[in-house]
């Protein structure tokens, strides 16, 4: 079974929509998350969310981990078609378990206001910090977002990357 949706809300937004709200043909929501971005299309995560529960995690009262790990429809859709404002979500069939890294951490709140915003650093897009640190943009993202947490290690591998990106910016010269 297919289920048509349109984007309703960006919840976080790092280059591409992170963690979105769709609605599908009758009003039924859904929450999407970003957990791929290796191909052409980034790989997306869904879960059936009643308004009750996404009026809860705006609020901070339920982390991002329990609504995925936990779905309340009892199952798990992939999107399969993203094009504007508009997705495509299969059900992930019973047989298969989600990996580990594809869920939040648990504890993973919707942060009040992300660390980076792309208009407040719109000259540094995620994939090239993300490319000179050697890790995955989309993990980058969730880091950014606040949907999983850095290591010591990985916050300053990060760091590094983004002080080797500034010094470059520094270097150039239009005189």
């Amino acid at each position: 079974m297919k289920v048509f949706l349109t984007v309703e809300e960006i919840l976080i937004w790092h280059d591409i929509p992170q963690l979105f709200v769709g609605k599908d043909l009758v009003g039924g929501l859904y929450l999407c998350l970003a957990v791929e971005n290796e191909r052409e299309m980034p790989r997306y995560i869904a879960v059936a969310v009643s308004q009750v529960r996404l009026q809860q995690l705006k609020s901070g009262k339920i982390d991002l981990y329990g609504l995925f790990a936990n779905p309340e429809m009892g199952m798990w859709f992939q999107i399969t078609i993203f094009e504007e404002d508009n997705a495509v979500a299969e059900p992930i069939p019973e047989t298969e378990t989600l990996p580990d890294e594809w869920l939040p951490e648990p504890g993973a709140f919707l942060p009040v206001q992300p660390m980076l915003r792309p208009e407040t650093f719109e000259a540094v897009k995620v994939i090239a910090v993300a490319k000179e640190a050697g890790m995955n943009p989309t993990l980058l993202r969730q880091y950014l977002s606040g949907v999983k947490r850095p290591s010591p290690e990985q916050a300053r591998r990060v760091q590094d990357a983004l002080h080797r990106v500034a010094k470059r910016l520094l270097e150039v010269r239009f005189v």
